[in-house]
C-alpha cells in the first residue's frame, strides 16, 4: 500500500463521510484503496445537501468474530440503544421495499413514544417528567455518535444516518422480515 493510500483511507475513516471527490483520479485512488483493503464505498448524502462515500467492509467479507464470544474485546449495546434504533428504523423508513437509507426525517418525540408509554410522562411534574426518557435520549446520542443516526440538526427531527446505508443486503433483508416487529407509536 502506497504512502497516499493510508492517508486516503486514515481521512475516510476519521470523517466517516468524506466529500466525493472532484477529480475522477481521485476518486479512482480512493476506491483503489479502499478495494486494496476489502472495503467498498458506499454513496451517501452530506448534510450540506452535497454527495459523500462511506467506507464500509465489502459485502463478501465475513468479519472475524461476529457472533462468538470475544472475551471482552467488543462492547454489547444496551437494551435501550437497541430499542431506539429499532424505533428509529421503523419511524424512518416507511417503505420497506426501498433501502432504508436516507428515509424521512421524523420528529424525536414521534419516536420516543414508540418506547415511552405517553401516561409516564403526564403523571409526572418537574423533572421527573423526564426521567423515563432519559436512557432513550442517552440512546440517541450515542447513535449519533456512532453514524447510525444523522448529526443532531437542532430541529426536533430524527434521521436515519451514513452507517445505514452500508448495511449488507442480506441484513436489509432480515430487516425487512421483522420490520413488523419493530417498535412502533401507538402499540400498546
Amino acid at each position: 500500500m502506497k504512502d497516499d493510500d493510508a492517508y486516503l483511507l486514515a481521512r475516510a475513516r476519521a470523517l466517516r463521510v468524506v466529500p466525493v471527490p472532484h477529480e475522477a483520479e481521485a476518486l479512482r485512488d480512493l476506491g483503489r484503496a479502499a478495494e486494496a483493503v476489502e472495503r467498498r464505498l458506499v454513496p451517501v448524502g452530506l448534510a450540506d445537501g452535497g454527495a459523500g462515500l462511506l467506507m464500509a467492509w465489502g459485502q463478501d467479507v465475513e468479519l472475524v468474530g461476529v457472533g462468538q464470544e470475544r472475551g471482552g474485546t467488543h462492547r454489547e449495546a444496551s437494551p435501550s440503544v437497541l430499542l431506539m434504533l429499532g424505533a428509529c428504523l421503523r419511524a424512518c423508513w416507511t417503505d420497506v421495499d426501498q433501502a432504508p437509507y436516507p428515509g424521512v426525517a421524523v420528529a424525536e418525540k414521534e419516536v420516543l413514544a414508540a418506547l415511552v408509554p405517553p401516561d409516564a410522562v403526564t403523571v409526572r411534574t418537574g423533572i421527573a417528567q423526564h426521567a423515563p426518557t432519559a436512557p432513550y435520549r442517552t440512546a440517541l446520542r450515542i447513535l449519533r455518535a456512532c453514524g447510525y443516526l444523522a448529526p443532531d440538526a437542532g430541529d426536533g427531527m430524527v434521521r436515519l444516518g451514513p452507517v445505514v446505508a452500508s448495511w449488507a443486503e442480506q441484513d436489509v433483508a432480515e430487516l425487512r422480515r421483522s420490520y413488523l416487529f419493530l417498535p412502533q407509536a401507538g402499540e400498546g
